[in-house]
C-alpha cells in the first residue's frame, strides 16, 4: 500500500471510530450542565453534543475542515465529565481525539508540533537541557516575580504575562539516581518500576525523591529506566496519533525488559496513559494485559501494598484539602486512596472542599493554548479552596499543581499546592521511619 492510500485509510478509520461513539448520542443536552468549558463560553459547538454533531457532518461529508471547526474541536479539556454523566454511555472525548487525529492526517502535524513531539520530546536531552537553562534564568531573575519586566516578553512565546511558572530543576531527578535502587535494609519485597514522567523528572523532583524514599524505606527495590520518554498523552491530545504510538510502544518495550512486580507513577495522566490509552495503540495481547495490570498510581500502590503503622508517622499540623485530578478520578477511578493517606497523617485536619472532582482547567497544554478560559474555569476552584479555609491542597497531578498554584498566586492567596506522596513522605521522615 502506498503512502497516500495508507493515510486515507487511517483517516477513514478515525472517522469510523468516532462514528461508533457519536451515533449513541440522544442529543439530550445533559453534557451542557456539566461541561466546564460550556459553563464559561456558552457555545453549543464547544459542548459534547455540539462536537458529536460536527463529527456527524464530517463523516457524512456535509462539512469541511475549517478554522471554526478546528477551534470547536480544540475546546475540550478531556476531563471526561461528559462521559461520566452521559445517560447514553457516549465517550465524547474519544470523538474529540479521533477528530483531532483525522485533521492531522488531512493537514499534517505542522512545523512547531512536529518539532516539539517528534524531536524535542522524543530525543529528550533538548528538553532536559532547556529545563536546566530555564531554571538558571528563573533563579537569576529572582523567580520572575509579578513586577519583573521580563514578563512583557512572555506573549512572544505564547504565554500570558500574568502567569506564574514553577521553578525548574537544575538537575533532573533521573540523573540523581542509579537505574536500580536497592531497598534501604533487608531483602527486597519486590521489584518496582518507576515511571517518573516529564514533570517529576524536570520540575517536581521532590516528588520523585518522596516516591523512592517511601518504596525503598519499606523494602522495595526501585527501577528507574533511564531511557523512558514522555507517556504520550500530550502528543495524543494534540492530534499526533503516530507520535503517541511511538512513545507508548517505546515505554512498553523499555519497561518490559525489566522483571518488574509493579510499575508506579506519581502523575495522573501518566497513569491513565500506561493503564488505558496504551490499549488504543497496541494490539491486544497477554503481554499488554499483564503490563497494564502492573501499573499503579503511587497513592493506590501505597494504600494497597504498604502497611504503614501509626507510630511510623510524624505529626504535620496542617489543614489540608484534596483536589481530584480528572485523569485520576474519572480516568482511573482513584479517589478514596489519596484521601485515606492524608487522613492517616497525625496532626492533619482534612477538610473536603466543594466540587473537589470538578476540573481545574489545566488539562495539559489547554492551559497554555487557551489560558484565559482555563483561568476562568480555575477561578471556581480557587473560590472553593479559599472557602475550605486550609493551608494546603494536595493532589496527584503536576499540571493541576502548576495551574492552581499559578491562579492562587494571582489571587494573592496563601494556600500552597502539594502532592499527597510528598506530605506522606514528610510525615514518615518526621518520625525517622524513612
Amino acid at each position: 500500500m502506498n503512502t497516500q492510500a495508507a493515510i486515507k485509510q487511517q483517516a477513514e478509520t478515525h472517522l469510523l471510530e468516532a462514528a461508533k461513539e457519536f451515533q449513541k448520542c440522544m442529543q439530550c443536552g445533559k453534557c451542557r450542565s456539566v461541561c466546564p468549558v460550556f459553563k464559561e463560553l456558552g457555545n453549543e459547538l464547544y459542548v459534547a453534543r455540539g462536537k458529536n454533531k460536527l463529527a456527524e457532518k464530517l463523516v457524512s461529508g456535509d462539512l469541511q475542515i475549517t478554522k471554526r471547526v478546528k477551534d470547536a474541536i480544540n475546546e475540550c479539556l478531556n476531563c471526561k465529565t461528559c462521559s461520566a454523566n452521559c445517560p447514553a454511555g457516549v465517550s465524547p472525548e474519544h470523538v474529540v481525539l479521533r477528530l483531532r487525529w483525522y485533521i492531522t492526517t488531512q493537514e499534517g502535524l505542522g512545523f512547531f508540533k512536529a518539532l516539539i513531539f517528534r524531536h524535542l520530546l522524543w530525543h529528550k536531552w533538548p528538553i532536559t537541557l532547556g529545563a536546566m537553562f530555564i531554571g538558571l534564568a528563573q533563579r537569576a531573575l529572582f523567580g520572575i516575580g509579578p513586577k519583573n519586566p521580563v514578563r512583557y516578553l512572555f506573549p512572544l512565546f505564547g504565554f500570558s504575562k500574568r502567569r506564574f511558572f514553577p521553578l525548574m530543576a537544575l538537575r533532573s531527578a533521573q540523573s540523581q539516581y542509579p537505574e536500580v535502587i536497592p531497598p534501604k535494609k533487608g531483602p527486597s519485597k519486590g521489584r518496582i518500576g518507576y515511571f517518573t514522567g516529564c514533570a517529576g523528572n524536570l520540575i517536581y523532583t521532590n516528588v520523585v525523591k518522596s516516591v523512592v524514599d517511601i518504596l525503598t524505606g519499606y523494602g522495595y527495590e526501585v527501577v528507574i529506566p533511564k531511557k523512558q520518554k514522555c507517556n504520550g498523552t500530550p502528543v495524543l491530545a494534540n492530534g499526533d496519533y503516530d507520535g503517541a504510538r511511538m512513545f507508548m510502544e517505546h515505554n512498553f518495550d523499555l519497561f518490559q525488559r525489566h522483571d518488574l512486580d509493579a510499575i508506579v507513577v506519581a502523575c495522573s495522566s501518566c497513569g491513565m496513559a500506561l493503564k488505558k490509552e496504551i490499549k488504543v495503540f497496541m494490539e491486544e495481547s497477554s503481554e499488554l494485559q499483564a503490563f497494564t495490570e502492573k501499573v499503579y498510581d503511587i497513592n493506590e500502590f501505597i494504600e494497597k501494598n504498604i502497611d504503614i503503622k501509626k507510630e511510623e508517622l510524624g505529626s504535620l499540623p496542617y489543614k489540608v484539602s484534596y483536589h481530584d485530578p480528572c485523569h485520576m478520578v474519572r480516568g482511573q477511578g482513584i479517589s478514596e486512596q489519596p484521601r485515606k493517606l492524608l487522613k492517616m497523617i497525625p496532626g492533619v485536619e482534612f477538610k473536603e472542599m466543594k466540587d473537589a472532582a470538578v476540573c481545574c482547567g489545566s488539562a495539559g497544554s489547554y492551559c497554555i493554548t487557551h489560558y484565559d478560559t482555563a483561568i476562568k474555569i480555575n477561578n471556581h476552584k480557587v473560590e472553593n479552596i479559599q472557602a475550605a479555609e486550609v493551608e494546603y491542597v494536595a493532589t496527584g497531578c503536576p499540571t493541576c499543581v502548576m495551574h492552581i498554584q499559578d491562579n492562587l498566586l494571582q489571587h494573592e492567596s496563601n494556600e500552597k499546592m502539594r502532592f499527597v506522596v510528598e506530605m506522606l513522605a514528610d510525615s514518615l521522615r518526621a518520625a525517622k521511619t524513612i
